[in-house]
């Protein structure tokens, strides 16, 4: 089984862009604070939606939003620019929880 739950704030506003076939996708980033024994840390862990509900991300996530996100680990193999490969570790978004309002001017 590969499930991830994440609880936490978006980072910056999520970029949204369309595939050469049409297809959205929304990448975003999570800011998630946990207690060690000795302090508080922060992860960011990179999100990507894809479809309709990466247009609805694009549209209502902003900075500083909390949000609940529930998806699968992926880890991609990418050949950098100077010829060596690297991984890439994003979740990919099946479904996302807001969990604050955003004020409306």
């Amino acid at each position: 089984m590969n499930k991830v739950i994440l609880v936490g704030r978006v980072v910056q506003s999520p970029d949204i862009r369309y595939t050469q076939n049409g297809k959205a996708v929304c990448s975003f980033s999570v800011a998630v604070n946990y207690q060690t024994k000795v302090r508080e840390e922060t992860d960011y862990i990179d999100c990507v939606a894809w479809d309709t509900l990466a247009e609805t991300v694009g549209v209502h996530l902003v900075k500083g939003r909390k949000v609940v996100v529930e998806g699968r680990l992926h880890v991609r193999r990418l050949d950098g620019e100077d010829g060596q490969k690297r991984k890439v570790t994003e979740v990919v978004v099946r479904d996302v929880e807001f969990m604050d309002r955003v004020e409306t001017a």
